[in-house]
């Protein structure tokens, strides 16, 4: 019987060896198939329990496979049977590594916070094992995960310290795979070159030690440098080599990537068949892995993509929800300000511009706090686009108040312009100052419907000339009735001549009830309408405009915008507006203001009212 058991012990040694041998040459199906004989051979015959050498190699053997696969969720399941073979102190090293493996592949099926705790536990143990190597594998996984969710500066973190780990214990393949993981962060800012420089450096380790595998990521993530620099026909050179030795060495997670990157080669080609194609095998993958991560999210923003150039609008907004949806389950940050441009792009084309922009700056802000430098300059071209043809209309109505009246010409640019300065001292959110901007170039346009005998009068008006003239804000929100404008700004133009104390009109409304950008646009409105020169009478001194402002209307304006504009006063913020000429383009350099945000001296600035959100 003893005799019986060493052949069966015999052969299931041989059954491991020839598993592992089948894993080496990545033929992870013929290395399944032999622990599965393995394990059938166990049950049919009765074989006493496997010794616990023969359980490990089987486990991790078995678990190594089926990632290579791509079937991520048994492989976990055999690393836990791992696991719980060596509870012993002794089997730290061991505990160690699978942490790790487990963290990766947990991560790959977009369950981050478990992958940061099982990594976190390999780092560890590393640690308490003074192992530089482990130690260093765990700080480049962290980073990779830190990377999906848009936390650039953890990641960096995570890999200058293993750079120097590895750099100094001689470690050149976990050198070079530093380097790849430090070229994405690099891709993902924009620093294309910088990307190129440290891919390269892996890939001369790489084939130095003729890791054919790690060769072909490699040449993966140059393609997709090359991709976002638009060098199409070279980023096409590099994914098809790389999809080469994906299929030949029979690398499932390798020829996802591929699959995906090349869907968005096509899709930047106008190749949509091709396209197509590449995605369909991507998300026919995912969804029969049943998977739920960022390949999925990412699948799903290129089908959108692909539906939007079809103009098929209904299946392209269902692809980008889902896929937003996936991101916020998720936390992934970088890739939901991407899903969020393209929706952007789609509200463009169906003419809900409205809603575009308020996207696509959702997005901007996504980009800039991570600090994805060139996402970040993308979609601010974009966002300058859609606002330039707003612009244009702005310009068009500002002229024909000029022609009107070439006495208030470039009044509402200097409007504008104090109006900016008092919202930005005031700490207002972006959105709200490109209302303001926008309702004070507009605030007078209403005046083109006022007779010119009534508008100019030199002298005293009368009554119903002065019913007239009080008439001008409602005249203008009925202008702009046909404008769709991606700011509020007809409440503003309305009621810029309320009155705090409610004697203002059209409506009479008093204190908080003025919308605040109204009210800072009334403090400006009279301010530059005293210090401007006026046929019968000479500008006011800034001191002098604001000394009428307090004690002859004070009751007219909210007291903390009127504080604000003596603090503006104070710092010189806009000596440069009082009384000046505007250039031809004056309101085009006004908005380029709003996009830029200065650096602000908190400590002189006003206080923020309770009414407003900062």
């Amino acid at each position: 019987m003893e005799q019986q058991n060493g052949k069966w012990s015999e052969t299931l040694n041989t059954l491991l060896e020839l598993a592992r041998n089948a894993n080496d040459s990545f033929d992870y199906e013929r290395a399944l198939s032999y622990l599965a004989t393995m394990e059938e051979l166990c049950t049919a015959k009765a074989l006493p329990s496997l010794s616990p050498e023969i359980q490990n190699v089987l486990y991790r053997e078995k678990g190594r496979a089926l990632a290579k696969l791509g079937r991520y969720e048994e492989a976990v399941d055999e690393y836990k049977r791992l696991l719980q073979c060596n509870q012993d102190k002794s089997a730290l090293p061991l505990r160690a590594e699978v942490f790790l493996e487990t963290g990766q592949l947990v991560a790959k099926q977009g369950e981050f916070d478990s992958a940061l705790g099982h990594l976190h536990r390999a780092l560890a143990a590393y640690r308490r094992l003074n192992d530089p190597q482990g130690i260093c594998k765990s700080l480049r996984n962290l980073g990779v995960i830190y990377i999906e969710l848009g936390e650039f500066e953890d990641a960096e973190l995570a890999y200058n310290e293993a750079i120097e780990i590895s750099r100094a214990d001689g470690r050149h393949i976990l050198y070079a795979d530093l380097n790849n993981n430090l070229g994405a962060i690099k891709n993902m800012k924009g620093d294309w070159q910088g990307a190129l420089d440290c891919y390269n450096i892996a890939r001369e380790v790489y084939e130095r030690e003729n890791e054919v595998r790690k060769i072909a990521y490699t040449i993966n993530n140059i393609g997709i440098t090359l991709l976002e620099q638009e060098k199409y026909d070279q980023a096409l050179k590099s994914f098809v080599s790389a999809f080469g030795v994906s299929e030949s060495i029979k690398d499932a997670p390798l020829s996802l990537i591929l699959s995906i990157n090349l869907t968005d080669l096509y899709i930047k080609r106008n190749d949509l068949e091709e396209a197509k194609r590449y995605c369909h095998n991507a998300e026919n993958y995912l969804e029969a892995e049943k998977l739920t991560n960022s390949q999925l999210a990412e699948i799903l923003k290129l089908a959108g993509r692909i539906a939007l150039l079809e103009k098929d609008y209904d299946t392209a907004h269902l692809r980008f929800e889902r896929s937003l949806g996936i991101c916020r389950e998720l936390g992934l940050q970088y890739l939901e300000a991407e899903v969020l441009y393209e929706k952007g792009n789609l509200y463009l084309q169906t003419e809900r511009q409205m809603e575009a922009l308020q996207i696509l700056e959702n997005s901007l802000l996504i980009f800039s706090h991570i600090e994805a430098s060139g996402k970040a300059e993308k979609t601010e071209n974009l966002i300058k686009s859609i606002e330039e043809l707003y612009l244009r209309i702005f310009e068009s109505m500002a002229s024909k108040v000029d022609q009107k009246d070439h006495y208030t010409k470039g009044h509402s640019d200097r409007v504008a312009k104090i109006s900016l300065v008092l919202a930005r001292e005031l700490h207002l959110p972006d959105g709200d100052i490109k209302a303001i901007v926008a309702g004070s170039l507009l605030h007078d346009i209403g005046k083109i419907d006022v007779p010119d005998e009534v508008l100019k009068k030199s002298g005293r008006l009368t009554a119903e000339e002065y019913e007239l003239i009080k008439n001008h804000p409602n005249a203008g929100v009925q202008r702009l009735a046909g404008f769709k404008f991606p700011w509020e700004i007809a409440t503003l133009i309305r009621y810029h001549h309320e009155r705090y104390d409610g004697k203002g009109y059209p409506s009479g409304l008093s204190g908080e009830a003025i919308p605040l950008g109204a009210r800072i646009i009334c403090v400006a409105d009279v301010f530059d309408a005293l210090t401007s020169e006026r046929p019968y009478r000479e500008a006011f001194t800034p001191a002098r405009a604001l000394e009428v402002m307090r004690y002859e209307m004070g009751a007219a304006f909210d007291p903390l915008v009127l504080e604000t504009l003596v603090v503006t006063l104070e710092k010189s913020q806009i000596d440069y507006v009082i009384n000046r000429d505007p250039r031809p383009d004056e309101l085009y350099h006004i908005w380029a203001e709003c996009r830029v945000r200065p650096h602000e001296n908190h400590e002189n600035s006003a206080p923020i009212p309770s009414s407003v959100t900062a």
